[in-house]
């Protein structure tokens, strides 16, 4: 198996677990926490679904919230859009890692959406 499709298949099992309703809170919390290491466009939608998704537990929706940062970071390009559709703790974890780690971005976001910044 090359190194490609091993990647893609241990995306498509993170994005699967995260989607079973036979999964626990804490396997669905650690898969959303590996997808970071992806940074297609399809992983930060998903993310973004989980993170705004009331229906996934709190802490679920603030790892979303931090991949979302982690790939944000990584690709050193930030969509303030979607930063700023985040919700409660999601957005909450995502600002927390920004600031520490981009305060230009947190900067710029807290001038877009200062109603969001607390």
């Amino acid at each position: 198996m090359s190194e490609v499709t091993a990647v893609k298949t241990d995306k498509e099992k993170l994005i699967s677990v995260i989607y079973d309703d036979t999964s626990r809170d804490d396997e669905i919390d650690d898969a959303v926490m590996d997808l970071s290491k992806f940074d297609d466009d399809d992983v930060i939608q998903i993310l973004m679904k989980v993170a705004n998704d009331a229906s996934f537990d709190d802490m679920i929706r603030a790892s979303a919230g931090e991949s979302l940062a982690d790939i944000w970071i990584r690709r050193s390009i930030v969509d303030y859009s979607q930063l700023g559709s985040l919700t409660e703790t999601a957005l909450k974890e995502a600002l927390g890692l920004i600031k520490s780690k981009r305060t230009d971005w947190y900067t710029t976001f807290s001038e877009l959406f200062p109603m969001k910044v607390k």
